[in-house]
């Protein structure tokens, strides 16, 4: 019991110290962008269920299947497309120009059976975002994507 006792200090020190440098060293370098793995979504129908049926909410979490580009939000309606598409070997690469904008360009994440994305801006400094999928699945999965320089 007197050995438990102890070495508590020094654990809970170590800990502590352990702690804060890596939340000074997670502020000191700037996390790329990512998209939430999943998004719980919940949904309604549109208008009146048709008669005998009732509609209910699955309350499912959805996973992410890939990600657009936009010049603006995506409310606007300026979705970009991508000037080019390579495979190399199992990766099908999709690449984004982007062009000096006073605007910002923003991200989508979308995700799997949902109508549902969220979305957040780049910035204005990012000149290429690619996107990696694996094309050994159907339909090819998103492995990862990057914008350069990196949104911050």
């Amino acid at each position: 019991m007197t050995m438990a006792l102890a070495y508590f200090p020094i654990n809970a020190a170590l800990a502590a110290l352990l702690t804060s440098t890596c939340i000074s060293s997670a502020y000191a370098t700037s996390a790329p962008v990512q998209c939430p793995a999943r998004l719980p979504v919940s949904q309604t129908i549109d208008r009146p269920a048709p008669d005998g049926w009732r509609p209910y909410d699955s309350r499912k979490t959805h996973p992410l299947i890939g990600v657009s580009f936009w010049s603006g939000p995506p409310d606007r309606l300026a979705l970009l497309a991508p000037s080019s598409g390579v495979k190399r070997r199992d990766t099908l690469i999709d690449t984004w120009p982007l062009a000096a904008a006073e605007t910002d360009y923003w991200v989508s994440c979308e995700y799997f059976d949902t109508a549902v994305i969220v979305a957040r801006p780049l910035g204005t400094a990012a000149r290429t975002c690619t996107v990696r999928y694996d094309a050994t699945r159907t339909p090819p999965k998103m492995i990862d994507w990057q914008c350069t320089p990196p949104a911050r």
